[in-house]
């Protein structure tokens, strides 16, 4: 019996002496840990809709997201539409966001895992709030641990923003890039199949169209020089494809930063179904800023109404390949001395 006695001592003794060893690795004697698999954001995932506001932090980088008509902008960038599809995932994850396992609340360790002072710019603070500008949630993400919970399960560290007990949780966070990696970089997407006709002319007058009748039939120069002789037809289609899948380099407010409205390269693009997109060229310079509007006939009435109204409000830059098509010249459609 006293054997039995001594064993029971011992093994109480041992599990007193392990939870002494987990307080003193955590620093923390008197805070209760939450239980595990608990969401990070308790609430938040029935919160959602009423979300209108977000903010990110990441050293000295800082992104804002407002709310406005049921779309998410960016603040930074004078309220411009963000990338709908990636701030919804990154809502989703902070909703989804589990804690699995606690860890270190030693303010020096915290570092290790990516969960210092976000100003620091390893982690990143992330702050949501409804529409009255109450707190939501707030949570600082650190580390990735992508192989750490087995079953394919990503993992990351994080730590809430007001707690320095940092969790090992079942999740995986995109919050990379400058802020211009969060907005929507499509401008727009005419297809060369869509487009009958195009002008461009010069910022002192000089035009040249490129039209056809069909949208199979190959796109030639109107009113062309007698004898002129135009480069292989791939490279007259070129010009037209110029609205295909166009993406800014960056986007300002157009009472900011105006395109004047005389004086400058413009281009035309006709569809064969009456849309019209027009578009003035800045003067050529280190960046290529474009202003463009619409308008159309028949079926293209809506959508040339609603390009309009997405467009117009902004000034846009573009990639210079794209600027040197939209500033074709019937000397760039000829072969050298064939005119």
């Amino acid at each position: 019996m006293q054997r039995r006695s001594f064993a029971l001592l011992v093994l109480l003794a041992a599990g007193l002496a392990g939870a002494a060893a987990y307080a003193l690795w955590t620093g923390d004697r008197a805070v209760s840990i939450p239980p595990t698999g608990q969401r990070a954001l308790p609430g938040l995932a029935d919160k959602l809709g009423e979300l209108a506001w977000m903010r990110i932090v990441h050293g000295s980088a800082k992104e804002n997201f407002s709310l406005i008509n049921g779309r998410w902008t960016v603040v930074e960038k004078g309220n411009y539409p963000a990338d709908a599809d990636r701030v919804r995932r990154l809502l989703v994850g902070l909703a989804d966001l589990t804690l699995i396992e606690p860890k270190t609340d030693r303010v020096e360790l915290l570092a290790r895992l990516d969960l210092d002072d976000p100003a620091n710019g390893k982690s990143t603070l992330v702050t949501v709030q409804d529409r009255t500008g109450a707190l939501l949630g707030q949570i600082v993400i650190g580390r990735a641990r992508p192989s750490s919970l087995g079953g394919g399960d990503p993992g990351v560290y994080v730590r809430r923003a007001d707690s320095e007990q940092a969790w090992l949780a079942r999740g995986a966070f995109n919050l990379g890039g400058d802020v211009l990696s969060w907005i929507d970089r499509r401008i727009i997407d005419l297809p060369a199949s869509r487009v009958a006709s195009v002008v461009f002319t010069t910022a002192d007058g000089a035009a040249v169209t490129l039209s056809r009748a069909t949208s199979d039939a190959p796109f030639a120069v109107e009113g062309a020089p007698d004898g002129a002789k135009f480069k292989e037809q791939a490279m007259l289609a070129a010009p037209a494809a110029a609205l295909a899948a166009l993406d800014l380099e960056d986007v300002k407010p157009a009472v900011e930063l105006p395109v004047p409205t005389a004086g400058v390269a413009t281009a035309s693009f006709t569809t064969f179904d009456g849309l019209i997109v027009g578009l003035r060229l800045s003067p050529p310079g280190e960046t290529n800023w474009i202003a463009l509007d619409a308008t159309g006939f028949d079926k293209a009435e809506p959508e040339a109404k609603a390009l309009s109204l997405r467009l117009a409000p902004w000034s846009f830059a573009i990639p210079p390949d794209k600027a040197m098509l939209l500033r074709t010249t019937l000397s760039d459609l000829v072969t050298a001395g064939g005119s």
